[in-house]
């Protein structure tokens, strides 16, 4: 018996409607919050002195298109092979720069060697003429890896 007056009492209750619209106003208060943090942390990823970990140098310079400029820690200068001086390095790397255009003039100096010492070899390099000047990096040598794996780039 009680089972037919709950069907009774059911069947005069209304049934609730289903909710068919999309309370927007939620969706509008995360959208702000979202944009107040974007405009907050991007003038954060502008600044260019925020630590990096810069890619090490993993390729060799082709050997065809460089043109050496050593300077060793006593003081020797060189351009490819051959011995040179202060007073003629300008005139020696243009020598070689017109023998070869198109090649890159690869900076080699030890890592003692003070920031001024390279500062003065770029700019001879720039006064021969070199259109593309680079620094000589050692190359990265892989780990050695355990059998079945593989190095890590």
């Amino acid at each position: 018996m009680a089972k037919y007056a709950l069907l009774r009492m059911r069947a005069n209750s209304p049934e609730p409607e289903p909710v068919t619209e999309v309370n927007i106003i939620p969706v509008i208060d995360i959208s702000l919050v979202l944009l107040v943090i974007l405009f907050v942390t991007a003038p954060l990823l502008a600044y260019p002195t925020l630590p990096v970990q810069l890619p090490q140098a993993s390729a060799l310079p082709n050997q065809e298109l460089t043109i050496a400029l050593t300077y060793a820690v006593d003081g020797t200068l060189s351009v490819r092979a051959a011995g040179s001086s202060w007073d003629t390095a300008v005139s020696d790397l243009r020598r070689e720069i017109d023998k070869k255009h198109g090649s890159i003039v690869l900076i080699r100096a030890d890592k003692s060697v003070p920031y001024r010492t390279i500062q003065r070899l770029i700019a001879v390099a720039k006064s021969a003429g070199a259109a593309q000047i680079a620094l000589a990096t050692e190359p990265v040598i892989p780990p050695i890896s355990r059998k079945g794996s593989f190095p890590t780039p």
